[in-house]
């Protein structure tokens, strides 16, 4: 059953709309955080601090200032980034131009439907009271608006001269007019058919009013935490919905139970106001805090586990706000059940511990934003309050877990998809021979293509980067040498494709850095094989070639760094090979010509990697600086049905003679395929007849054969 909600769920993600809500929510996190942080700074539950606070009242003034600019309209701006997020994602889907008006047409939607302007006007309702209606405002207006400005292309009142802009403004004057006629419309409606003074008062007035408890009990806490936390899920901020049947229900019964045992006698209520926040939604609307344990200590996506840190302070206060819309937990089908049940299991746990006696019941109430355990201590005057949230805790930390599990598989295959669909279109461009930057592309593709650039620049700091190892053979099957091939394992997506992380590595400025940790591992390992060698593990001119691109051949610093660790080292001379890729297209000044030389002359060979019959590679032949070639993997492969290729095979072979240099294949799959390039005049292969690349102890296995023949045959 559960499966199939779900798989409800996820189409429903794959809409544009929700896609829009989702992300729109996510992008108001940094007002959210200088909002919460002000929040935190004005209501610390410590005395001297509150005293220091009054005594200085610019400061206090101007968190206020902060907190209202922030937190205190943050609907607004919820209204703004959701219709900024569909226009966007409209214009990438529907090639629509002139969206950027949607914003304007939305705050419009929203100022209307709060009453803003309006006699009773009341700042508060900017604030999360009523982020459903900014919500609604924000998709409605801004779904109805792009429709209309595809539909409808306003002409150009002025000649191509005008700055664009002014085109655009006028494109947007019928949509946003339609729009603002809309939403008056709707809004005179519901104060004619209710007598609220606007759409959000009547709203407000609507889910108030399906409160039908008026005694403070068990059940009635229950349906209390029940709708709360069902409209703070769906974006309604519940507390406020609710707070005159909290004020009215649950509130007075904290007095009444002080004044009963003052004289010995019973507590009149255990389910009081400040019982439901202490003890049912600790760390906020849905208990939010046991999840935050739950992603810290069990959590496997490192992105939830940055967010849940960074909301760890917020949330020690109560805060819930940066985990809400966040992650996000609204509108997140994955943690719907248990935002509902952890904080009724939570009353139902301190009801019964309270009840028997065990807690003593609430007598002091005590600030929202106290933190967890001193709010429990103080609530109960009792360690045992302390104690029970504590176990509140770490209850609902084991009722999230098997549903944070369930929402990182679902977001693991959903990231999943975006790679695949990244990889594919690198790939395309690859093969098309197009540049196009991955970081700064729109849309998912972007958004995957950042998160991974962050993911290889810490691979990068921590080293935490693979090195594989296929080795090179002889034509009599001797290995002679192996490549050193960068691999990076992700822990959704699986092993990078290299090129890839490459790009990516280039977008995040840190290529530099990872070329010389590679090539300071390659070094590290080349040590490991050429005592293998002086041994006689391994042929003892067993080399270790690694990759290097233009840019670095073509730095001076580069270059003095890579002799310098090698020299450092003490390998033999050509015990190291430094390949450039021949598609890279080095500068060929007598800058850098020099800089090869003095590679080659600090005793590491260098090879052509990809190596074809352009006039590029022919350059590279003129320096005499090159003593290996490497063909190009397309013409390796395609020996076998395309004449000409062989004849470029051979051809190069024969300039190998002529100007002394050695000829490597590579992709070679196939003993017919080995045997065919043989005779053309090949002298050494690499590829998967004879292994894949390898960790550097297998590749050592594989190496040490030295029965004449690949290992496959």
């Amino acid at each position: 059953m559960l499966d199939k909600v779900y798989a409800q769920f996820a189409r429903l993600e794959g809409v544009m709309a929700f896609q829009a809500i989702r992300q729109g929510l996510i992008l108001t996190i940094p007002v959210l955080l200088v909002g919460s942080f002000c929040l935190i700074l004005l209501n610390l539950p410590l005395e001297p601090y509150q005293e220091l606070l009054g005594s200085a009242p610019q400061v206090e003034g101007l968190l206020h200032l902060v907190y209202d600019a922030t937190m205190g309209i943050f609907s607004l701006y919820v209204a703004v980034a959701v219709a900024l997020r569909y226009a966007n994602a409209y214009a990438e889907r529907f090639g629509a131009f002139f969206i950027q008006g949607a914003p304007f047409a939305a705050l419009a939607a929203y100022l209307m439907s709060v009453g803003f302007g309006t006699a009773g006007f009341d700042l508060v309702v900017l604030s999360t009271r009523s982020l459903f209606i900014a919500i609604v405002c924000g998709l409605g207006s801004s779904v109805l608006y792009c429709r209309l400005v595809n539909l409808r292309r306003a002409p150009r009142l002025y000649g191509d001269s005008i700055d664009n802009v002014f085109n655009q403004a006028v494109t947007g004057l019928f949509p946003i007019a339609v729009v603002i006629a809309l939403f008056s419309l709707v809004n005179v409606g519901a104060t004619a058919l209710t007598g609220a003074s606007c759409v959000e008062e009547a709203f407000f007035w609507g889910v108030s009013a399906l409160f039908p408890l008026a005694t403070a009990t068990l059940g009635s806490g229950l349906l209390y935490l029940f709708m709360n936390n069902v409209m703070w899920f769906f974006g309604i901020h519940g507390g406020n919905m609710l707070d005159g049947v909290a004020q009215s229900v649950f509130v007075p019964d904290t007095a009444a139970n002080a004044a009963a045992l003052a004289v010995g006698g019973e507590p009149v209520q255990i389910v009081t106001k400040t019982f439901l926040d202490v003890f049912a939604s600790i760390g906020g609307a849905g208990a939010l805090l046991s999840l935050l344990i739950a992603m810290l200590v069990f959590g496997r996506r490192r992105s939830a586990r940055r967010l849940s840190a960074f909301a760890a302070i917020p949330m020690c206060f109560n805060i819930s706000e940066i985990m809400l819309f966040g992650l996000p937990v609204v509108w997140n089908p994955a943690l719907f059940v248990p935002f509902i049940i952890v904080p009724m299991v939570n009353l139902v746990v301190a009801y019964a511990a309270t009840a028997t006696g065990l807690v003593p019941p609430v007598m002091v109430d005590v600030s929202w934003t106290t933190p967890p355990l001193v709010g429990g201590y103080v609530a109960t005057g009792s360690p045992a309050g302390a104690v029970l949230q504590l176990v509140c805790i770490a209850l609902g930390a084991v009722l999230y877990l098997p549903f944070l599990r369930r929402y990182e598989r679902l977001a693991d295959d959903r990231a999943r998809v975006e790679y695949a669909s990244l990889l594919a279109s690198f790939q395309e461009d690859e093969r098309a021979g197009r540049e196009r930057a991955l970081v700064a592309a729109p849309g998912a593709l972007g958004g995957v293509a950042r998160s991974l650039s962050e993911d290889v620049r810490r691979a990068v700091a921590e080293r935490t980067f693979e090195l594989r190892y296929q080795p090179q053979f002889d034509a009599t099957g001797r290995s002679t040498g192996a490549e050193a091939l960068l691999r990076l394992e992700h822990p959704v997506y699986g092993m990078l494709y290299p090129p890839l992380v490459i790009e990516l590595a280039k977008e995040a400025g840190v290529v530099n850095r990872l070329e010389r940790a590679v090539f300071e591992r390659a070094i590290e390992d080349a040590r490991v094989l050429e005592a293998l060698a002086h041994a006689g593990e391994l042929d003892f001119g067993f080399r270790v070639s690694v990759n290097a691109t233009a840019s670095m051949l073509q730095d001076e610093a580069a270059v003095g760094f890579m002799i310098d660790a090698f020299r450092a080292s003490g390998l033999d001379a050509g015990r190291v090979v430094v390949e450039a890729t021949e598609r890279e297209a080095l500068r060929w000044d007598e800058g850098a010509h020099d800089l090869l030389r003095r590679v080659a002359d600090a005793g590491m060979p260098l090879a052509i990697d990809d190596f074809s019959m352009g006039r590029t590679s022919f350059q590279y032949l003129e320096t005499s600086v090159f003593s290996v070639v490497k063909l190009d993997g397309t013409i390796a492969k395609g020996v076998m049905e395309n004449e000409r290729y062989a004849e470029i095979v051979s051809s190069i072979a024969d300039l190998s003679e002529q100007l002394g240099f050695s000829v490597l294949a590579e992709y070679v799959e196939t003993a017919e395929q080995r045997d065919v390039l043989k005779m053309l005049g090949c002298t050494y292969f690499q590829g998967y007849l004879y292994a894949p690349a390898l960790p550097l102890d297998e590749m050592v296995e594989r190496a040490r054969l030295r029965d004449g023949a690949p290992p496959s045959e």
